[in-house]
């Protein structure tokens, strides 16, 4: 009787550990998601000033009385591109609500999507004046059933980061390539190369790596533009590379059929 009285009494402080334990697991799980999104919010908020800021600067400048024509169309196009990039960033932060909630969903059509890279490269370059944005595009349409408004936001996405990591001076290249059944996709920045050991790490929301300190960013870029791809049958690659100095290229297939 006495020993099964402490065994029973052995079993019910095991049952107890086992709850401190898992109370533990749960408080720091909760101190990390909260802390996370704590970080997240300073982000978004840094995130919203960057446009925010030329914005009103050149929409000063564009205000004031007898401007030559070549500042007021300078200040303009940096204008509408600053708030692109506003868009892109509230399309995304939808977006993440929308994926959370299940309810993410692509309005295709049939969309050139050589027309399309080249119009979000020509937005991107009035905020980008010490890169040079090189195209490298058949010459005949490629054509497919896709979300053209989404693979915008995509695009645009893969190229603020190569803009916002990669040193002025340096060249950012799209290309595509086509085969029978697909378009291939890339942007290349040239510079430092993502280490293949953090490339797991990318495309999860919220994280941003070791390595990106010296910008901030929400963290959801690369995760909502991997959804996007993934929506249309395709995927987005951190292509490898043998060398620190080669540079990051992300690309993507998008099915032509």
């Amino acid at each position: 009787m006495q020993v099964q009285r402490e065994k029973s009494q052995e079993e019910e402080m095991q049952a107890l550990r086992r709850q401190v334990d898992e109370l533990t697991a749960t408080n720091l799980l909760l101190q990390e998601q909260l802390a996370r999104k704590e970080q997240f919010n300073a982000m978004i908020a840094h995130e919203l000033r960057n446009p925010l800021s030329p914005i009103i600067i050149y929409a000063q400048m564009v205000g004031r009385p007898a401007q030559r024509a070549e500042t007021i169309q300078r200040g303009t196009k940096i204008i509408v591109s600053q708030a692109r990039r506003l868009v892109r960033l509230v399309d995304d932060l939808l977006d993440n609500a929308r994926l959370s909630s299940g309810q993410f969903a692509l309005v295709r059509e049939m969309c050139d999507v050589v027309v399309l890279t080249k119009e979000i490269v020509e937005q991107l370059r009035p905020i980008a004046p010490h890169h040079t944005l090189q195209v490298e595009v058949p010459d005949a349409p490629v054509i497919g059933n896709w979300d053209s408004g989404r693979l915008q936001q995509a695009l645009g996405n893969l190229l603020d980061n190569a803009i916002k990591y990669s040193d002025p001076e340096t060249t950012i290249t799209v290309r595509i390539i086509t085969t029978p059944d697909v378009a291939h996709i890339s942007v290349h920045n040239q510079g430092t190369s993502i280490p293949s050991a953090e490339s797991s790490e990318l495309f999860r929301p919220y994280v941003r790596l070791k390595g990106a300190n010296r910008q901030r960013g929400s963290g959801l870029g690369l995760y909502i533009t991997k959804c996007i791809i993934e929506a249309h049958g395709g995927m987005l690659r951190l292509e490898p590379h043998t060398a620190e100095s080669q540079g990051t290229t992300f690309s993507f297939d998008l099915p032509l059929h």
